[in-house]
């Protein structure tokens, strides 16, 4: 007998692969840290998160498990609020380009 398949879910996964194509890198990176998070919310290990996303990577990175352990804090710290504001990371930026001789403007999504 054929296994089942989830329609509704093939569907919504690949609606959602679309609309990442068009997205933000902000966008991709949250969704990223989101998956990673609810993955290890499941107890899934993060070696096998760190697999996964090395052999997705359009880059060549190589992820481990310490880095998805991060992503995971990283996801558990914005259910809250953001560790990183605007303001700040716009501050931190600004001096940094002073530092280096380039005193223009940032710009955040």
């Amino acid at each position: 007998m054929p296994k089942p398949t989830n329609i509704t879910g093939t569907v919504a996964d690949g609606a959602v692969d679309l609309i990442e194509k068009v997205s933000s890198p902000a966008s991709r990176a949250g969704s990223a840290v989101e998956r990673a998070g609810r993955m290890l919310e499941e107890n899934v290990d993060p070696e096998v998160i760190a697999l996964q996303m090395t052999k997705n990577s359009p880059n060549g990175k190589r992820y481990t498990a310490d880095k998805v352990l991060a992503y995971g804090d990283l996801y558990e710290d914005s259910k809250t609020k953001a560790p990183l504001t605007a303001k700040q990371t716009r501050a931190i930026i600004k001096d940094q380009r002073a530092q280096q001789g380039n005193d223009s403007e940032p710009v955040l999504a």
